[in-house]
């Protein structure tokens, strides 16, 4: 009786240590600064274009406005058609004549998502389209969705 007291107190125990350690895994990254991300995924990018000699984007923060606006969309439809059936270009400010999207979901780190979209050849185009000029990018956490990370790039020419 002892050894069975014994067995489920030391199962009882691994499956509290378990969910501490999770938790604690999930506040960390509650906690990391992701402000930091947009600025960051300009900089890859702009490494990226610079390898095939295009000059480097600028940050449009009217973009970065419009991505967060597809970013808070893509949770609820994963596409380049927005929930109300217009296509993601109405979200941009209408500025330029020449506009991009890239979109991901899943990727934790700027350097994850610069990554899938340089391995994705119609992302690739746009990173490395030399008519865009500028870029908006956003970085979006919800934690009840399916991917959990979103990532949305805005570009125009």
């Amino acid at each position: 009786m002892k050894k069975i007291a014994l067995i489920v107190a030391a199962t009882f125990l691994v499956a509290i240590m378990s969910f501490a350690t999770a938790s604690a895994a999930s506040a960390r990254w509650q906690k990391e600064d992701t402000s930091k991300f947009p600025a960051e995924v300009l900089r890859l990018v702009n490494v990226e274009r610079a390898r095939v000699g295009l000059q480097p984007l600028r940050f449009a923060d009217d973009l970065a406005a419009s991505a967060l606006i597809r970013a808070r969309e893509i949770p609820i439809k994963f596409s380049h058609t927005r929930p109300n059936g217009s296509k993601c270009f109405t979200a941009m400010p209408q500025i330029g004549h020449i506009l991009g999207e890239n979109l991901a979901g899943g990727q934790r780190t700027p350097k994850q998502v610069v990554e899938a979209w340089m391995n994705s050849e119609t992302h690739r185009a746009n990173i490395l389209n030399k008519s865009f000029r500028e870029l908006g990018v956003v970085y979006y956490y919800q934690s009840n969705s399916k991917y959990k990370h979103y990532w949305v790039q805005h570009f125009r020419g």
